[in-house]
């Protein structure tokens, strides 16, 4: 893993454990990208709570129940519903801060994405205080959903300094 998403992660994991905050994730795009380099991070196990891959409407819908007319236009891709699964995450894992991610890793005709995109959306409790679309030219899958799990992480640290100077 590259030195400075680490630096990063531990940033948010030192803030997380002075707070007494604890921190959860639900993914698409990502499959599982931002649960593995949270599950990285100096002493994650007291404030990383886990995190749950919904890569498809169908779960999306089950287990967070969101709506089919949310994701039926669009296959599950906007800030709604990366701001819904965002809340979801803090529901179901019982924390304070929530990271929802979800979009097209890869160019899709069908859904007429020319350029793979992402929504990040960070709720602390109950509010969304961060919502970004991300975008790629790239035509790697892989690199791309790790580029989507960076960028959340950057955007949850932006968010906890806004907060509070992280050291």
């Amino acid at each position: 893993m590259e030195q400075t998403l680490l630096d990063m992660i531990n940033q948010i994991g030192k803030y997380c454990r002075s707070e007494k905050m604890t921190l959860s994730v639900a993914e698409s795009v990502t499959s599982g990208c931002l649960q593995f380099l949270f599950s990285q991070g100096d002493k994650c196990s007291i404030y990383y709570q886990g995190g749950i891959s919904l890569y498809n409407n169908y779960q999306k819908n089950r287990l967070f129940g969101i709506s089919t007319l949310l994701t039926q236009p669009n296959n599950g891709v906007s800030p709604k519903v990366s701001e819904l699964l965002a809340k979801g995450a803090n529901a179901h894992f019982e924390t304070n801060i929530g990271i929802g991610i979800t979009g097209f890793a890869h160019r899709d005709p069908a859904y007429e994405v020319k350029d793979p995109y992402c929504y990040i959306a960070i709720a602390l409790d109950d509010q969304i205080v961060y919502t970004v679309q991300v975008e790629t030219n790239s035509d790697n899958m892989e690199e791309n959903q790790i580029y989507f799990a960076s960028k959340c992480i950057s955007g949850l640290l932006t968010v906890l300094k806004k907060l509070k100077q992280v050291v």
